[in-house]
Parts: structure tokens; C-alpha cells; sequence
């Protein structure tokens, strides 16, 4: 081998093997495939929200995360509802009668909640979602029994914890609600592969005291210091809405080490925004219809 090339060949060992660890992880957080997928309310553009039938379409369609969102029954027990209230427009009472009052979930008993029809009522702002009739609120208990039973060893939970603390009377104390969480998640060996997210940042402090190893989402209701919010928090995701996101606020994300999954994501347009910005995740309705249209695109 001739100096020259014995030279060239040192070069190429050095440096290119030195700078192609970097590259491959730059290729990944950019290559389609990688992106995270969350089935916002398990599938709410096709099923009905935060049930089973919606949990389980986002699992089949081979997704990254099942979005849910959890409240507390009046024993203190995580139930799915994105309302602190039984939903008038989603829900029928024990007898198939629509709903004439605002009943607050935290004034029910399990028992009760679960007399509650919220699969046979239509989301009209969804036209392609299928009623799933006597579906009731499950728990999360049964959620993670049922994703055991699936034998699903690679799907994940992101887990919103709905709190309101403006609203006295629907108030929920923050480490009950979060510790509650926790626990189950810890019975069920799914802390590793969960993320807990929340408007409410008392919920993600507690999380951080009460289970240091688990991924926290913070989200965000308005467009200021997301960044450098989240990275106080010590959390490791920013979910912001989309209409807010800049290329400049995705880097600045980046360089703290935060990731970014915006919320939420329905049509090929905003996916294909999304993607030109460099976010880590989408929350979509459609998470079957966004795989597919990654997997187009990769």
C-alpha cells in the first residue's frame, strides 16, 4: 500500500468512524420510521374515545403510544375521561336516555360510572368514527390488563392526568391522583414504558419525587418558554399545539435535550409541516391513517 493511500485509509478510520455515530442518530430523528406516533384518546378519529375498541385499533395499526387521559372516581380509582364531567355528548345514562344534567365523575362510584353507554353516540366532528355500543369507562387497571392480555411488549402509554385547578368543586388533590397512577403502573411493569403528561405541572413534580425513572410530557397551553419550561420541570417531552411551532423552537427544544410531540395532528398537510420542522412525535385521531403515511414517505 502506497503512503498515500495508507494515509487516506488512517483518515477514513479516523474521522469518518469517528463522525458516523453522529450521523446515523442525526438519520434516525429524522428518518420517518422513527417518529413517534400517538393514538390521541386511543383512536378517536375512528372509534369511540378513550374505550378499549379506540385503545385497540391504535395498537393494531403498530403505533408508538396510546394517548389516554385519566380522572378519578369517588373512591380515588383512574378512570378514562377526557372530561371531569360524564359527557352529555358522548354518553347515555344507565337506561340508553341521553344525559340531562352535568354529573362531575368524582361524585360517582366505579360501579356507577360503568352504568354509563359512551360507545353508541356518534362524534359528529368525526365522521368516520364507528359506534361500539355498551362500551363503558374503563379504568386504568383494566387498560394495562388488557394491553398485558394483548401480549403487545412493544406499544406505549402516554397517560394525561386531567386536572382543573380553577374549577374547586372538580378539584383533584395532585399526589393522590399521580401516586395512584404510579402505583398501577408499577404493579403492572409498565413504568418503563409509559409517559405521564399534564397541563397541570403539579402532577409531573409529584411524579418526578415519587417515580424519578418515569418519562414526563408537559403540556401546554399557551405558546411561551415551552422549552425551557419543560427542561425545568425536568421533563422530557414539550407536547405544544402545532399552530405555535417554529423550525427555531424545535432546535431550541433539541439543544436542551427535549423532545417535541405536538398535539393534534389530523391531515397529511400539518404531518408533512411536522415533518419539514423536525418534531420527534404527532398526536393524531388518526394513527393508522399517519402510519400509513409515513410509511409512504419513508
Amino acid at each position: 500500500m502506497s503512503f498515500y493511500l495508507t494515509l487516506a485509509f488512517i483518515l477514513w478510520t479516523t474521522v469518518g468512524c469517528q463522525s458516523s455515530p453522529s450521523t446515523l442518530v442525526h438519520n434516525s430523528k429524522h428518518n420517518n420510521l422513527q417518529l413517534s406516533i400517538h393514538g390521541h384518546r386511543g383512536s378517536r378519529g375512528t372509534h369511540p374515545e378513550n374505550t378499549i375498541a379506540a385503545l385497540s385499533e391504535a395498537a393494531n395499526a403498530d403505533i408508538t403510544f396510546l394517548e389516554l387521559d385519566l380522572t378519578l372516581s369517588k373512591e380515588g380509582i383512574p378512570v378514562l375521561s377526557h372530561e371531569p364531567v360524564i359527557s352529555a355528548d358522548l354518553c347515555l345514562d344507565s337506561n340508553k336516555k341521553p344525559l340531562l344534567k352535568i354529573i362531575p365523575v368524582r361524585s360517582l362510584t366505579l360501579k356507577q360510572i360503568k352504568s354509563f353507554d359512551c360507545g353508541s353516540v356518534p362524534n359528529p366532528q368525526f365522521p368516520e368514527q364507528q359506534s361500539v355500543p355498551n362500551s363503558s369507562i374503563p379504568t386504568l387497571e383494566e387498560v394495562l390488563v388488557w394491553l398485558k392480555q394483548t401480549q403487545n411488549n412493544t406499544v406505549h402509554l402516554n397517560i394525561e392526568t386531567k386536572m382543573i385547578p380553577a374549577k374547586q368543586t372538580l378539584e383533584l388533590p395532585p399526589k393522590a391522583f399521580t401516586g395512584s397512577v404510579i402505583n398501577l403502573l408499577k404493579k403492572y411493569g409498565m413504568i418503563e414504558r409509559s409517559v405521564l403528561q399534564s397541563f397541570d405541572f403539579r402532577t409531573l413534580r409529584w411524579a418526578k419525587t415519587l417515580a424519578p425513572h418515569l418519562r414526563l410530557s408537559a403540556l401546554f397551553a399557551s405558546p411561551s418558554d415551552i422549552c425551557t419550561t419543560t427542561k425545568n420541570l425536568g421533563a422530557n417531552i414539550a407536547s405544544p399545539q402545532f399552530s405555535w411551532l417554529t423550525s427555531d423552537m424545535v432546535k431550541e427544544c433539541h439543544a436542551l435535550g427535549i423532545e417535541v410531540h405536538p398535539y393534534t395532528l389530523n391531515d397529511e398537510t400539518d404531518w408533512n409541516r411536522a415533518l419539514q420542522l423536525g418534531v420527534d412525535g404527532i398526536i393524531t385521531d388518526y394513527p393508522r391513517k399517519l402510519k400509513q403515511y409515513l410509511l409512504s414517505k419513508s
